[in-house]
């Protein structure tokens, strides 16, 4: 057992307090300090030993990191930096699911800052919401306990004292899969909490006081209230709604203890004894009479429909039998059923940490999969064939197959069609593909339009974002052309494939990059290629960064760019030149030369080298940006997650391959990093496919040799269907780059 591992269980503040009676009363140096450590961990390590679940750490992105190397220049004058901006929620896996109870500590600053509600490094907690979602999208229905008098709003982050805030103990702040805990330094309240699919269970340890209360604030939320009511039924029940955007949540709570007395506010005017409230902003108290370390449980059922389904979800999921350590535990069991599909043999608790947290965020609901194709591998040994089923039977994700993706480019025309590819046909493909051809022809807003037009997105049309947008918009259609053929309509294939061809009318020759160029074929002066043109001219990047883009046409992509050696030598200046912007970009972190791991779209670029016969590149990259980049830690993601974007690249990253090319069925080949995990394939596949890498280390990160199904393999990628059965891919690891390994077709 590690130091991290120590620390894991017991949490940093035991391990500093342990550390500084050590170092208090014993003075002990070197070997001395090493050897009452390693007592201590003896001690622990008699435990039962830890499962996949137990490694689950989803504080892990809750806090930005700050070593400057990564950060591109960032932050620019008075804004924040980047964190996962993740919410340490207790959640189960639901397809369906909304339900994220966690704490919130502000809705101030842009989405990149705390669009889940939530900072670690952030002094203060506001409360407790039953929902949060990424991207300033969703933080309903918020509850804190306090002590003392009445406050109706939470006050700010620069004045907390304000409103009912509370400083809280970070040392003592737990998280893992379904639980949620932390203590609240200005009242002296212990907060768990657990979930179920759409119920919060809530558990307040009190300090003795007769004003101990539980506030269920309705004015404090996002999306911002247009409307809200609360009752307060009896003496140990509570229900309400509260209606935001185009949408109303409803709740049922219910307490453990009955109140010694409730009452209602409505624009901070508490009126006390009063049993309802309604319009914005209005919300509800509830006093309880504690003793010491007394527990205060509130059940709190929740819908989208009625206040009868709220309590009907309440009534089913956790009837009145049912405690905080049963459902906890019943989370923790759900998460369980997930996780121990990958079961890892080997490697460091930091890598195991990492890896479980990464696959807890990748098989989380709806909340965590804005972007639910972007890695078809990762998530689908997440979460599993069945609930890819349920998301394409739906269309593919929350807004159906689209050809053209807004500012990106792309729409999800390669994540269906590389899905139709692996085996899952549960969808009419001639009527997806006849509704992405009328988008095609006819779609896309102006920028479509432009695109049809010109082949490309001229600079002085008004459309922002027009390189990127225009690569995009091809890589869809090559993606057609593939689509036509599978339905039997060779004429629009040829036409799409043709069509796709477009995006080279962009790259400029004279500058090496894809460049804007006006309507009439001028080109535009000579741009930086290191310097950010966001939102303009490439989205959240630069040439750079999208000299790469095109994922679907990477043979004629290397052509375009002068051959394989040519290739990559431009990717080894790519990796390896500074990064010095003149304006500063707050998403491009995670910086490794002119590559932004930080940022979702770029992150296939380390696999590139596998295209050009150079694997051993792709080998070192792929390693350094495991080992430097994820962290066990708050401060542990380099930038967003977007929806468990950046932690599903780890997932198939450590097992040893990504799916670069989605409309394909192959997946490229990097670093493996454990020496051995079992992958349970779920649903309609089946088997059992053992990735082994033996003797890899830290230093062992290269390939020497590898064995896929007790084949040899020289290639450093393998098909979908040479992993569904089940079967094995065997590597021998080196500390020394095997220049002949991966280098055949």
């Amino acid at each position: 057992m590690d130091l991290l591992r120590v620390t894991e269980r017991f949490g940093c503040g035991s391990y500093r307090k342990y550390l500084a009676t050590v170092v208090v009363s014993k003075r002990p140096k070197g070997n001395v300090l090493l050897a009452a450590f390693l007592a201590f961990a003896t001690v622990l390590q008699a435990q039962s030993p830890r499962r996949p679940v137990d490694y689950v750490n989803p504080l892990i992105g809750t806090a930005p990191i700050t070593d400057k190397q990564y950060l591109g220049s960032n932050p620019a004058p008075g804004e924040e930096l980047y964190s996962g901006t993740v919410n340490p929620c207790a959640m189960v896996p639901d397809p369906a699911g909304y339900l994220c109870v966690g704490p919130v500590t502000g809705f101030d600053g842009a989405y990149h800052v705390r669009g889940s509600g939530y900072r670690f490094d952030d002094p203060t907690i506001m409360g407790f919401t039953q929902m949060n979602g990424e991207y300033s999208d969703e933080n309903r229905l918020l509850f804190m306990p306090t002590v003392g008098a009445i406050k109706t709003s939470p006050g700010t982050r620069t004045a907390p004292g304000s409103g009912y805030r509370s400083t809280k103990d970070s040392q003592s702040e737990r998280a893992s899969a379904g639980y949620y805990s932390v203590s609240l330094g200005t009242y002296g309240v212990r907060v768990e909490l657990t979930a179920t699919a759409h119920c919060a269970f809530h558990r307040y340890t009190f300090p003795a006081s007769q004003q101990a209360n539980i506030l269920v604030d309705l004015g404090t939320a996002r999306p911002a209230v247009t409307n809200a009511s609360v009752s307060v039924v009896g003496k140990h029940t509570l229900e309400g709604s509260q209606t935001g955007r185009n949408s109303t949540v409803y709740f049922r709570a219910e307490f453990s203890k009955d109140f010694a007395s409730s009452g209602t506010w409505k624009d901070g005017a508490v009126t006390a004894g009063s049993s309802e409230a309604s319009g914005t902003p209005v919300g509800a108290y509830l006093t309880f009479d504690t003793s010491n370390q007394e527990q205060v449980l509130v059940k709190v059922g929740t819908s989208t429909v009625s206040l009868a389904d709220a309590a009907a979800h309440l009534k089913k999921e956790m009837p009145q039998e049912a405690d905080f350590e049963a459902i906890k535990g019943q989370a923790r069991a759900l998460w369980s059923q997930i996780l121990d599909r990958m079961v890892v043999t080997g490697g460091s608790a930091r890598d195991r940490v990492n890896f479980y947290t990464a696959v807890y965020r990748t098989a989380a609901g709806p909340k965590y999969s804005w972007f639910p194709f972007y890695d078809s591998a990762g998530m689908i040994l997440a979460r599993g064939d069945d609930w890819v089923s349920r998301r394409m039977a739906g269309k593919g994700s929350f807004w159906g197959w689209h050809w053209g993706g807004g500012y990106w480019g792309p729409g999800n025309v390669s994540s269906l069609l590389g899905l139709y590819k692996i085996g899952f046909h549960d969808l009419d493909l001639k009527a997806a593909y006849q509704d992405l051809h009328n988008q095609a022809m006819n779609g896309g807003g102006p920028a479509g339009a432009a695109y049809r037009k010109y082949g490309y997105i001229p600079a002085d049309l008004g459309v922002r974002d027009y390189v990127n947008r225009s690569i995009g918009l091809s890589m869809d259609d090559r993606s057609m052309s593939e689509l036509a053929r599978l339905v039997g309509n060779e004429t629009d294939s040829e036409f799409f494939l043709k069509r796709s061809q477009s995006y080279k009318t962009l790259y400029n020759p004279s500058v090496g990059f894809f460049a804007p160029r006006h309507a009439d074929g001028s080109w535009m002066p000579p741009l930086d290629p290191v310097e950010p043109h966001a939102e303009d001219v490439y989205r959240e990047g630069n040439a750079w960064n999208y000299l790469w883009f095109n994922t679907v046409d990477m043979p004629g992509l290397i052509d375009l760019l002068g051959g394989p050696s040519r290739f990559a030598a431009r990717l080894d200046t790519f990796f390896s030149a500074p990064y010095q912007p003149k304006v500063p970009l707050r998403d491009l972190t995670g910086v490794i030369g002119l590559y932004f791991h930080g940022n979702e779209q770029y992150r296939h670029v380390p696999y590139l080298y596998n295209y050009v016969k150079q694997p051993w590149k792709t080998q070192a990259l792929v390693r350094r940006i495991q080992t430097e980049l994820y962290r066990p830690v708050p401060a542990g993601l380099c930038g967003m997650d977007d929806y468990g974007d950046l932690e599903g690249w780890y997932v198939t990253s450590a097992l040893g391959f990504l799916q670069v090319d989605l409309s394909s069925k192959v997946y490229e080949i990097g670093s493996p990093i454990f020496p051995k995990v079992e992958v349970k394939l779920p649903g309609r596949s089946g088997g059992t496919f053992v990735i082994q890498a033996n003797h890899v280390s830290a230093d062992n990160k290269y390939i020497q040799s590898a064995k896929l199904n007790g084949r040899p393999l020289n290639v450093p990628r393998l098909d979908q269907a040479d992993m569904v059965a089940g079967g094995s891919l065997v590597f021998e690891m080196g500390p020394k780059p095997n220049f002949n390994w991966g280098t055949g077709n």
